[in-house]
């Protein structure tokens, strides 16, 4: 607890001079005013000392532009009542409202709703509540109090249907229109019997519904999907750029909102997926919840001077694909050093989809732009164009992602 009495002290020793010197009923006066200000201050000083502050959040993960609640918890331990003004954050510019003043009765326990979201994601810290009592009298009280939690917010996803992994293996866990194998994990429906083999008969089910009934199995075959999603600024982008440097954050966003949204929907369809992300470090996920392959997606962070390079991860990770993988690349460019490693992987694996978005993609509910094509991208984007005619041709599937194109009409075109 910190107070300030500079103005209180002031008035008293004014007050004592005017008395020494100029003693009157106005000076009385004004001592019996300077004598309850510093009663005031000692009672006020012994309420804010006993004040306790708690803190609690409605979330600790949360996505972007979600509002949630961030609630104080205040109580008075005296008998008197307090005027408060209570700032919940030093660092959250989004709370709503900023500050809120209340009466603490005595013996009151008080809680107090903020409402807060944010416009980026990462981890995000909350910083000091700071309580403040003020008055005319001359002196000021101020408590602060540090927020030991923070707040994970989750990267942004888009509903997209991402239905292009290949279909191999005949694994449980996808469902698929290929019916190549029944999965007995998944039920789809009990049919009256219509002269299926008799081994096909539930007797269970036939008993309980007194005819003969068969269970209808979902039906899956599909492999492991690896995607490498990276955040850098490769070789072949010129690195004192200015455009780049500032292209490649914005790009970092939208990589990680398709990573995320992939991921999201082949989750939601229990699809094996090994995520790993080239940024700062290199960074590995392989989870049956989706929302853990959020958490490392909310925290990574790429750089215009990489220690790790695209090609030397997906080379080292070669040991680990089949011919039943599907590969996933996510890249602001490609370089003329990963394209062998491409095509090595494609001999190697069912499918390889390679989405290059310099600029990001067009969010569903944005409208286009209006601009040709061929106007939108720069030289070294022009560029990689030619690279992927020669990609397509070894069966190699490359798409360089237009802020005109969703990510619906870019799956649609794979």
């Amino acid at each position: 607890m910190k107070y300030k009495i500079k103005g209180l002290i002031i008035v008293s020793v004014i007050t004592i001079i005017l008395n020494i010197f100029y003693f009157s009923n106005y000076t009385i006066l004004l001592l019996a005013f300077v004598s309850f200000s510093w009663y005031e201050f000692f009672q006020k000083k012994k309420i804010f000392e006993s004040l306790e502050i708690d803190y609690d959040l409605e979330y600790e993960k949360c996505f972007i532009e979600e509002e949630m609640e961030y609630r104080i918890n205040l109580k008075n331990n005296f008998d008197e009542h307090i005027t408060l003004t209570v700032s919940p954050s030093n660092l959250l510019s989004r709370l709503k409202p900023p500050f809120q003043k209340l009466i603490l009765k005595p013996y009151e326990k008080k809680k107090i709703v903020f409402t807060t979201s944010f416009g980026t994601r990462g981890i995000k810290e909350i910083g000091y509540i700071s309580v403040n009592y003020k008055t005319p009298l001359g002196f000021e009280f101020w408590k602060t109090k540090k927020v030991e939690k923070h707040i994970e917010v989750l990267p942004e996803f888009i509903y997209s249907e991402f239905n292009k992994e290949a279909l191999k293996k005949l694994l449980p866990g996808q469902k698929s229109n290929i019916r190549v194998l029944e999965d007995v994990t998944y039920v789809e429906n009990i049919d009256e019997y219509n002269n299926e083999p008799m081994n096909r008969i539930n007797w269970k089910a036939s008993a309980k519904y007194d005819k003969l009934m068969v269970k209808k199995y979902s039906h899956t075959s599909t492999g492991k999907i690896f995607m490498f999603v990276d955040l850098n600024l490769p070789d072949g982008i010129p690195k004192d750029n200015i455009f780049w440097k500032s292209e490649r954050k914005i790009y970092e966003e939208y990589a990680l909102k398709a990573a995320a949204s992939i991921v999201r929907n082949q989750k939601l369809k229990h699809q094996e997926v090994n995520l790993v992300v080239i940024g700062k470090d290199i960074k590995k996920m392989n989870s049956n919840e989706w929302i853990d392959y959020y958490d490392l997606l909310s925290s990574v962070s790429g750089t215009n001077e990489p220690k790790y390079k695209l090609e030397n991860v997906v080379e080292n990770n070669f040991p680990y694909f089949t011919y039943e993988d599907t590969i996933i690349i996510i890249s602001i460019h490609l370089t003329d050093e990963i394209i062998p490693n491409l095509i090595k992987l494609r001999a190697k694996t069912s499918k390889v989809i390679v989405l290059v978005m310099p600029y990001g993609f067009r969010v569903e509910n944005e409208g286009k732009l209006d601009i040709k094509e061929h106007e939108i991208f720069r030289v070294e984007a022009i560029d990689l164009q030619k690279k992927a005619i020669i990609l397509e041709e070894n069966h190699i599937v490359v798409r360089l992602v237009s802020p005109n194109n969703s990510l619906t009409e870019v799956f649609e075109t794979i």
